[in-house]
């Protein structure tokens, strides 16, 4: 049963807080960011994947688009000012850091399957990638030697792939929308439109055959020169998994497949076409293909992690070791050592990472000094679990803990006045977002009226949440995306698209949201429910000011619900077949943590894209929910905007209004990702993502960075 929450928050408590002015908008204050479920999306059945633009006007066989590179930014984050030391020149080898996360366990050991912020802060410092970014969005080649594109043609999903489609069995139809019968890790990547409108219009159905490309055929598509955007890339050689096997370009190949039917599968998939490995597995050379030209495809096409071949053959969600599978062997600089369900996780030092083999000064970026240490410096990493705020607080008083995040606003303000810590906090990639479902249902159905959910808009006290909530460590919410992913993002300024029209308000309007509940056919009170997960305090208390500013409104009678934590709450309510017609009939509106990238892309994409339907992060929105998804396509495929960033400004600048007049989503507060580190710890920075806030803020040679323990 969910438990009902709304009266839990003491008003008068957190009012006291606001006047007395404790940490509201202090120099050097950062947010918690939360990216719960930042990593999933599962592209119904496949992730069509094919139905965007139709790729633009360019030329064939250009020479290939700068695809995208990384985004400037925007106005960017420094990082944090980190604490003393680190700069390559007295530092001090080994010792055990103790890291204290906010889950009560890792999410998911199987990075494939996993959906959790959190899991990928551990994880990354197990799994490198082809290549990195620093707190600004650059890019660095890692594992990768050369990865560059070198070709974008004009190519249009799926109308230029009609020929090359299979004809498939159609498994079972729900809501219009087949499932075909594949095997695994076979993938549908597009249908045909015709029998797309056939199924929905009941003149195909179970049994019958329907057209598609998967990528069993997608191959040939790309032996005939038919492909979008073509990316090449070699590896370093010498590069080992943790059990000794060389990674080659077989393993870049072939770990896709542990995406196939994945939680994470519509993001893997949805501009996906092709992989190959031109000199055998067991060269260093592969080739990625994406569907059409893809502004960023560089960024999109690589699979999050590279496998060993003895785990090709797991499917998704078997690489766990509390369930008798396999720990997870990367080649990243530490390796799983030991484990313990709910209690901590520890990780050791590699003894054969890659980059000591090649060396940094044999990066093409590098031009640091020569004693800056060839791999991170410490030795091991005891991550543990430690739910509760306050006992990670006096764990880290106490020093128990050396590093830990998420805290209690007013702590992290404490830990700032104090010296002997460290708080590093930048701009940041997380927010908070409100969904709504937009489902027409006999009973409930309240926000399939638009004007009803722009109400609801006008009464979230985005400031306030911001100065009583987070006391200052964040930054109300105006536009769909956050300052780090600016840069791409529009031909204005940041600070000019917060001004426009069509912005989110920062303070409540009652008046406004009276003269858009006349507007509907509803009578008011409209009884409505605000969920959020139950293992996260500062969020429920960020509902229950809404919930608040909503029924002293009178147009509402909200309550706050928290019906489980984040992980069963995503995967038993919030992916749910049916999330969209129960939610609606409840008038419940979700209320949950996201991070994304430097590109600003993803914020609408991940949120409301129909491929990412039932996945993350889009629980309510299928097919032909919004007319705008068209020109969100536009401004990522097409040979036009992946050679010409001013063009994909300009269509962006078009797309914001739309993506905040459909009102399906809205953006409440952008954090600034913090976290706080112990009198013993030297060199340790920030990034805007905490899933760097141990790959990045421990070993970061591209920005001459490193942490390490005095003691």
């Amino acid at each position: 049963m969910p438990s009902d929450d709304s009266d839990r928050l003491d008003r008068r408590r957190l009012l006291q807080v606001l006047a007395g002015g404790v940490g509201v908008g202090l120099a050097g204050c950062g947010g918690d960011g939360d990216g719960d479920g930042t990593d999933g999306g599962d592209g119904a059945d496949g992730s069509d994947g094919g139905d965007g633009a139709d790729g633009g006007d360019g030329t064939d066989g250009s020479d290939g688009s700068d695809g995208s590179d990384g985004s400037d930014g925007g106005d960017g984050s420094d990082g944090g000012d980190g604490s003393d030391g680190g700069d390559g020149t007295d530092y001090q080898e080994g010792g055990r850091l103790e890291f204290g996360i906010e889950r009560s366990d890792i999410g998911n050991y199987d990075q494939a399957e996993s959906t959790v912020a959190d899991d990928s802060t551990v994880f990354n410092l197990v799994y490198d990638d082809l290549f990195v970014q620093n707190p600004e969005g650059e890019r660095y080649l890692w594992m990768a030697e050369r990865y560059e594109t070198t070709a974008a043609n004009d190519v249009t999903a799926p109308d230029d792939y009609f020929d090359y489609m299979g004809e498939y069995e159609i498994a079972t139809v729900e809501e219009g929308v087949a499932s075909l019968d594949t095997e695994w890790p076979n993938v549908v990547l597009m249908r045909h439109p015709e029998d797309v409108a056939a199924v929905g219009d009941g003149d195909l159905g179970e049994g019958d055959s329907m057209r598609a490309l998967t990528r069993n055929e997608a191959p040939d598509a790309v032996a005939d020169g038919v492909f979008g955007t073509r990316i090449e890339g070699t590896l370093h050689e010498g590069i080992e998994f943790h059990n000794g096997e060389e990674c080659t370009a077989g393993n870049i190949v072939n770990s896709y497949d542990r995406f196939a039917e994945s939680t994470n599968q519509g993001q893997i998939f949805d501009s996906f076409l092709a992989a190959e490995a031109p000199n055998g597995e067991d060269g260093y050379e592969f080739v990625l293909y994406a569907q059409e030209a893809d502004a960023i495809a560089e960024v999109e096409l690589p699979p999050f992690f590279f496998f060993p071949s003895e785990h090709n053959d797991i499917e998704p969600g078997g690489l766990d070791p509390r369930d008798g599978g396999p720990v997870p062997v990367g080649t990243g600089p530490y390796e799983i050592a030991e484990f313990e369900a709910g209690s901590q996780l520890l990780l050791e030092r590699t003894d054969n990472y890659w980059l000591e083999e090649v060396g940094i000064e044999n990066k093409e970026w590098w031009d640091g000094p020569e004693d800056f240490p060839a791999a991170p410096v410490v030795e091991e990493v005891n991550v543990r679990f430690v739910p509760e705020g306050g006992t990670r607080v006096a764990a880290l008083r106490d020093g128990d803990l050396d590093i830990s995040y998420q805290l209690p606003a007013g702590e992290r303000t404490s830990f700032d006045e104090n010296e002997e810590f460290t708080v590093v906090s930048t701009q940041s990639t997380g927010f908070d977002f409100m969904t709504f479902s937009v489902e027409d249902t006999d009973e409930g159905g309240a926000f399939a009226e638009q004007q009803a959910r722009h109400a609801v808009n006008n009464l979230i006290p985005r400031q306030a949440i911001v100065d009583i909530v987070s006391e200052g460590w964040g930054s109300p919410a105006r536009v769909p995306y956050p300052a780090p992913a600016a840069g791409l993002a529009s031909e204005m300024s940041y600070e000019e698209v917060q001004q426009e029209d069509w912005a989110y308000p920062v303070e409540p309007d009652p008046g406004r949201a009276e003269e858009l509940m006349n507007e509907t056919s509803l009578d008011t009170p409209v009884g409505m429910v605000l969920e959020t997960n139950a293992d996260d305090e500062e969020r429920q208390d960020r509902v229950a000011l809404i919930v608040d500013e909503l029924n002293q409104s009178g147009l509402f009678e909200a309550e706050l619900e928290t019906p489980a934590d984040i992980t069963p709450w995503f995967v038993q309510d919030l992916t749910a077949e049916d999330s969209a017609e129960t939610y609606a009939q409840r008038n419940a509106v979700t209320y949950i943590g996201l991070a994304a990238g430097f590109d600003p892309h993803g914020y609408a994409e991940a949120l409301h894209h129909p491929n990412n339907y039932n996945g993350c992060c889009n629980w309510h929105f299928d097919e032909g929910t919004f007319d705008w998804i068209d020109d969100l396509d536009a401004c990522r495929f097409g040979v036009d905007v992946a050679q010409d960033p001013d063009l994909r400004r300009q269509r962006y600048d078009d797309l914001w209004p739309q993506v905040a007049e459909s009102m399906g989503t809205t953006i409440v507060e952008y954090s600034l990702e913090t976290a706080v580190a112990g009198p013993d710890v030297r060199g340790y920075t920030g990034y805007p993502d905490r899933r760097g806030f141990l790959s990045y803020s421990l070993y970061a040679p591209y920005d001459e960075s490193f942490a390490w323990l005095d003691r």
